[in-house]
C-alpha cells in the first residue's frame, strides 16, 4: 500500500495520530528533506524527494509490496503532491490521509471562518488577480516570486479596500502572523515561507 500522508504546517504535533502510525509502520518514507529530517527514530529507509519526481514514481510503482508512505507538508490535496500521485498510481493501491494545512492553521488563529473561501495558489503560474480579488475572502498559498509585496501591489493598483494577513513558519517557534492594510505590507523587508490571507475591509 502506498500511504500519501499531510504532516500539518509545520510542527509534529499537528500531525493526526492515523498518519503518524503510519509513518513508523512503513518500510519506506518519501518526502522532501525537511519533512525526513523531522521524522526522528525511523528505522526503514528514507528517499529524499526533490526533483527527481518520475525516478520516484518509477520506484512507487516498480515496489507496490513494500509499505511506502509519501510524507507532506500541510494537507497533500491542497496544491500537495496528492494530485500527481493520484493521477499515475492505481487507485486500489493508494491511501491519502489528510493533513491540517497551513490555510486551516491561519484562519483559526485570526478566529475567521473558511466559509466561501476562495483557495489559490501562485505556484508556476501568474495568478488572475482580478478574479483572485473579487472575491471577499481569499487564502493563497505563495512562492518566491509571487508573496505578500506582489499581492499588496496588485492590491492597491486596483485602489480596492482589503486587509491583508501574512503568516510565516506557522506552527514554528519562530511564527509570525502580520496583519494590515497593503501599504503597511509593502514596509516590510521580507518575509519567510508564508501563505496571504486576504480580506474585504468591513
Amino acid at each position: 500500500m502506498i500511504n500519501i500522508i499531510g504532516l500539518g504546517p509545520g510542527n509534529l504535533d499537528y500531525t493526526t495520530k492515523i498518519g503518524e502510525n503510519l509513518i513508523y509502520k512503513s518500510e519506506v518514507l518519501i518526502g522532501g528533506k525537511r519533512n525526513l529530517d523531522s521524522i526522528k527514530n525511523f528505522r526503514g529507509s528514507k528517499i529524499e524527494l526533490n526533483s527527481n519526481l518520475k525516478e520516484v514514481l518509477e520506484y512507487i510503482n516498480s515496489n507496490k509490496e513494500k509499505q511506502i508512505s509519501v510524507i507532506a507538508s500541510g494537507d497533500p490535496s491542497i496544491y500537495g503532491i496528492g494530485r500527481y500521485l493520484s493521477q499515475n498510481i492505481d487507485k486500489k493501491d493508494l491511501n491519502i490521509v489528510s493533513g491540517i494545512s497551513s490555510l486551516q492553521y491561519i484562519f483559526s488563529k485570526i478566529y475567521i471562518d473558511m466559509n466561501d473561501l476562495y483557495i489559490t495558489s501562485s505556484h508556476g503560474k501568474i495568478p488572475d488577480f482580478d478574479y483572485i480579488l473579487s472575491h471577499k475572502k481569499v487564502c493563497m498559498v505563495t512562492d518566491d516570486k509571487i508573496g505578500p509585496k506582489e499581492i499588496s501591489l496588485e492590491i492597491i493598483n486596483r485602489n480596492l479596500n482589503k486587509t491583508i494577513v501574512v503568516g510565516e513558519n506557522l506552527s514554528y517557534l519562530d511564527e509570525k502572523i502580520t496583519v494590515g492594510r497593503p501599504e503597511d505590507i509593502l514596509k516590510i523587508e521580507k518575509f519567510d515561507m508564508n501563505v496571504v490571507v486576504i480580506l474585504d475591509e468591513k
